[in-house]
């Protein structure tokens, strides 16, 4: 976008360049495309900060953003025909809408950091699922059209991702099925218990105490979805 590109120094009039010439102070786009690729530049640009806001450039930072472009491509070599577990579904279907809420609000920054966040979890695998492969690459396509678009010909794909239907969310798959919940009696910790869906406060306080063996109870703090202290003293 030419706004950013100009906070940071990439588009320069021909007075901008003469400056530029004596000084050394603006970074030339070509030099960076040259050395990093176009998508590389990119993401960076865009991870940078708030698009409204200006940025410091910074040279050194860039090289994040290509070791995060030549993760994707190598991911490719996961991809399998396996169903995805409710795990990877799950960071699959939170990062489409984290991704598509994102770019509909024009914070670029925070919609490649999500995807980054993916890639961890998906990089965890032994297989990716070829399903799960294209959707994430989808989302990765606003960013960096032209990996992307050769990625998506190579998955055997007969026309651009760019005119691809933007992938939907499931809300239904973005709740995790269980929750590990911390016990904690007098402040120490005592195990762990699963629990299944949305649970009250109410009902995890019971769960403890019957983890625990104990009726009578001083105290009990709960915090929602990670832990309960009973204290009995």
């Amino acid at each position: 976008p030419f706004k950013r590109l100009q906070h940071v120094g990439l588009i320069m009039g021909s007075d901008d360049q003469k400056m530029s010439k004596r000084w050394g102070n603006v970074v030339n786009p070509d030099d960076m495309v040259n050395k990093y690729g176009a998508d590389t530049l990119r993401i960076y640009e865009m991870f940078l900060g708030p698009f409204d806001q200006q940025i410091k450039w910074d040279t050194n930072g860039i090289l994040g953003a290509r070791r995060f472009v030549e993760r994707i491509w190598k991911l490719k070599d996961k991809v399998g025909i396996d169903t995805p577990s409710k795990h990877i579904d799950t960071v699959l279907h939170k990062t489409i809408k984290k991704v598509t809420e994102d770019i509909e609000s024009m914070r670029y920054n925070t919609a490649i950091s999500t995807l980054m966040i993916a890639l961890n979890e998906f990089e965890k695998e032994m297989v990716i699922p070829k399903s799960v492969y294209e959707t994430y690459i989808q989302l990765i396509a606003p960013f960096a059209p032209h990996i992307t678009d050769e990625i998506w010909s190579k998955m055997g794909k007969k026309t651009s991702i760019h005119i691809s239907e933007w992938p939907p969310f499931d809300p239904s798959k973005i709740v995790e099925s269980s929750k590990i919940i911390v016990i904690q009696l007098n402040g120490k910790t005592k195990g762990t218990i699963s629990v299944e869906g949305e649970v009250s406060d109410s009902e995890l306080e019971q769960k403890a105490k019957d983890f625990l063996k104990i009726t009578e109870v001083k105290k009990v703090i709960v915090v929602p979805g990670k832990l309960v202290n009973i204290v009995i003293a």
